[in-house]
């Protein structure tokens, strides 16, 4: 009778699990917004809004339909699908809640998935005091396909010339910013933002590990040059004096907004009805294309872990700013701005690989850099196809001295400006000139050419790099899993295989890494034959770390094409590894004792036959970057005309499009509905594949 009673509740009890599981997994549609405010205090609730149009007005505020945040999510472990739907909100409603902030959306609870919500704004009407479209607190929540269009702020038109909203302001603000991401571990998707209102795009602040994936954000620009020629409004009120303390100057390109992406090192956040107090920490931002913001991406101020992958910045002041940390595989234009700017000159430990594009408007940089370097401890990579005559003459890479920054003219913001430099590398891999002010100090830049290199610096060194070795690392992508003691990834292909750490040419990883990896990612895929990994030198214990070691091959697709394992076999100087001709673009070393950090003095990859780089160089296409139509001539590649592919994927690897040629003389490939953004085109037969980065404008 026991065992038939304990069959019985065991059997009970399944069916309640799965009665509990199916009644979680049931979607409920609601047809208003009216029905749908009750779920959003629920939990374990998955609602779905009938696609169509819906509207958010005074009349609303007045008759206590929604209250301030207009939609706020308590309740936990949700999904929430609002595909098809359009969200018309006027911005009069900014008004109707007395001098306090307005918040359109704010989630407070944890583990939810809001998708695909179209939000607009109505009007051109300002804050009472001022507005954000949302704010994500609680932790681990998702916000995925919004599409967001911003309005109504006060001054708009003149960026931050006048002000920011708190001190020193000129004209008082009433700023409206679109995504404000606080809490812990939430994760921005594949949003669109459309801003035309004066505030941030998307920033953080109390976010812990917060995660920006995929997104475009785009804001407006507008010349110094037509705000002065206003003959009334606010900034001809005050005459066009400015914050820092001086008239307005023409010849600048100013953002109408603020950051594209930006951290904060304060803030308060809500996580399970706690408040707390504090900075951003170990923010991550990958794929996002941002266009014609102040700044691109901006993370100085957040702590940890700062990383950047796979970005796209077009047609912004200044393109990467994170103060420490690690941009990698990412791009920027320098028509308005540098595309790299050292915030502070106590930055230290920034690692950046960023390729200069082609311009996408004409050039209006009054600021007269494409970088501008300070602190110390940084390894920077800047990279170009743009020839030497299409360069402005006052674009140059500048290590220290006196940035002619809009902001910092005549002494004003004193801490942003006239840096020093200190034990910091910089491979220049365009044709940009490099000067070395007279403030530099321990400084190395390694290039091609180093006859457009100045050096009034002290303890300086030019270094001329063979960019036609044999050696394809050289000029490759270097990055690793962490920077300790200042072995930074690129002294692993900086062409010097000197294994002694005291000669500043040996990597080094944070010891406490697990599997702790260095890789290189080449120009292009290649067959690639003899592997040469050359080992730190000196005591026979340095040398031991690395007696258990992996090295990987991976194509364009990120699949594994070649993989060798090395136990109790530590390379003393090198090890030659033979790839046996598996097509690779990544190369990646492995630490197999996580007990010790990885350090490689250097390492060499080449190609065991020319046929891959061949096959690549065959392919033309152009204009690139490209507005509407793109051109490719596949005429001298011999490929299977009958097998061949083109495909386009985005950054984050969606196929947006995909085609067989007709011909292989000239296909015209229509670009014309697709974002800006940096995408890769990948030709392909049954035996050759080849992949090349295309910018949309």
């Amino acid at each position: 009778m026991t065992k038939n009673y304990t069959l019985l509740k065991s059997g009970f009890t399944l069916l309640l699990l799965l009665f509990v599981l199916q009644i979680k997994a049931q979607t409920v549609t609601v047809n208003s917004l009216q029905e749908l405010l009750p779920y959003l205090k629920q939990d374990n609730v998955d609602v779905k809004l009938a696609p169509g149009d819906y509207s958010i007005n005074g009349s609303d505020i007045t008759n206590g339909t929604f209250s301030n945040p207009l939609l706020l999510f308590e309740g936990s472990d949700s999904t929430y699908d609002f595909t098809g739907v359009t969200l018309n909100i006027a911005t009069f409603v900014f008004t109707k809640f007395g001098n306090v902030s307005v918040n359109e959306l704010q989630i407070l609870g944890n583990n939810n998935v809001l998708k695909n919500l179209t939000m607009v704004d109505v009007g051109n009407t300002r804050p009472s005091k001022s507005a954000q479209n949302i704010v994500m607190d609680g932790r681990d929540n998702r916000i995925e396909g919004f599409h967001i269009s911003s309005r109504g702020s006060y001054p708009y038109g003149y960026g931050d010339a006048f002000g920011k909203g708190g001190t020193n302001t000129v004209i008082k603000h009433y700023k409206h910013s679109v995504l404000l991401v606080r809490g812990l571990r939430n994760h921005v998707k594949d949003c669109d933002i459309i801003s035309r209102t004066y505030g941030h795009c998307i920033f953080m602040q109390a976010a812990s590990y917060p995660v920006i994936e995929g997104c475009y954000v785009e804001g407006e620009v507008r010349t110094t040059d037509d705000m002065l020629a206003e003959t009334s409004g606010p900034a001809f009120d005050v005459d066009f004096m400015t914050t820092w303390g001086y008239k307005l100057p023409a010849g600048y390109m100013m953002s109408l907004q603020e950051a594209g992406i930006r951290a904060y090192n304060g803030g308060t956040t809500y996580i399970d009805g706690v408040e707390i107090q504090r900075g951003t920490d170990n923010p991550t931002v990958l794929n996002c294309t941002i266009k014609n913001t102040r700044t691109g991406v901006t993370l100085a101020h957040a702590t940890g872990t700062k990383y950047v992958e796979g970005c796209t910045v077009i047609g912004c002041e200044n393109g990467y700013s994170i103060g420490s940390g690690t941009v990698v595989d990412s791009g920027a234009d320098a028509i308005y701005g540098p595309v790299f700017k050292n915030t502070y000159g106590s930055d230290n430990g920034y690692i950046a690989d960023i390729t200069v594009l082609p311009p996408s408007d004409a050039y209006y940089n009054g600021h007269d850099a494409m970088a501008y370097i300070g602190g110390e401890n940084h390894d920077l990579t800047f990279r170009s196809d743009i020839p030497a005559d299409e360069i402005p003459s006052n674009l140059k890479i500048m290590v220290s001295g006196d940035l002619q920054g809009l902001r910092v003219l005549n002494g004003s913001n004193a801490s942003q400006n006239n840096f020093s430099s200190d034990d910091i590398v910089v491979k220049n891999f365009t044709n940009f000139p490099v000067i070395m002010h007279t403030d530099s100090d321990n400084v190395t830049v390694i290039a091609c050419d180093t006859d457009n290199i100045t050096d009034n610096g002290t303890n300086n060194t030019v270094t001329a790099l063979n960019c036609d070795s044999d050696n394809l690392a050289l000029v490759g992508t270097a990055s690793q899993s962490s920077t300790a003691y200042g072995g930074a990834p690129s002294r692993a292909n900086d062409g010097n295989t000197d294994g002694n750490f005291n000669n500043n040419s040996v990597t080094h990883t944070d010891p406490s890494d697990v599997g702790a990896w260095w890789k290189v990612r080449l120009a292009s895929e290649y067959a690639i034959g003899d592997i040469i990994v050359y080992n730190r030198t000196g005591k026979q214990s340095y040398i031991d770390r690395l007696a258990n070691f992996a090295v990987y091959v991976y194509n364009a697709d990120g699949i594994e094409t070649f993989a060798k394992t090395f136990t109790n076999d530590a390379p003393n100087p090198l090890a030659t590894i033979d790839a046996g001709g598996a097509i690779g673009e990544t190369i990646k070393i492995v630490q197999l004792d996580d007990s010790v950090a990885l350090s490689l003095a250097e390492v060499q990859v080449f190609e065991s036959s020319l046929s891959v780089n061949d096959f690549a160089n065959s392919i033309s296409l152009y204009p690139n970057p490209v507005s509407n139509n793109l051109k490719l001539s596949l005429a001298n590649t011999n490929l299977n005309r009958a097998q061949t592919k083109i495909a386009l994927y985005s950054i984050n690897g969606q196929i947006v499009l995909e085609t067989q040629p007709e011909n292989l003389k000239e296909v015209n490939l229509d670009l014309s509905n697709l974002k800006s953004g940096l995408y890769l085109l990948t030709v392909s037969d049954n035996n050759n594949k080849v992949t090349k980065k295309v910018v949309k404008l």
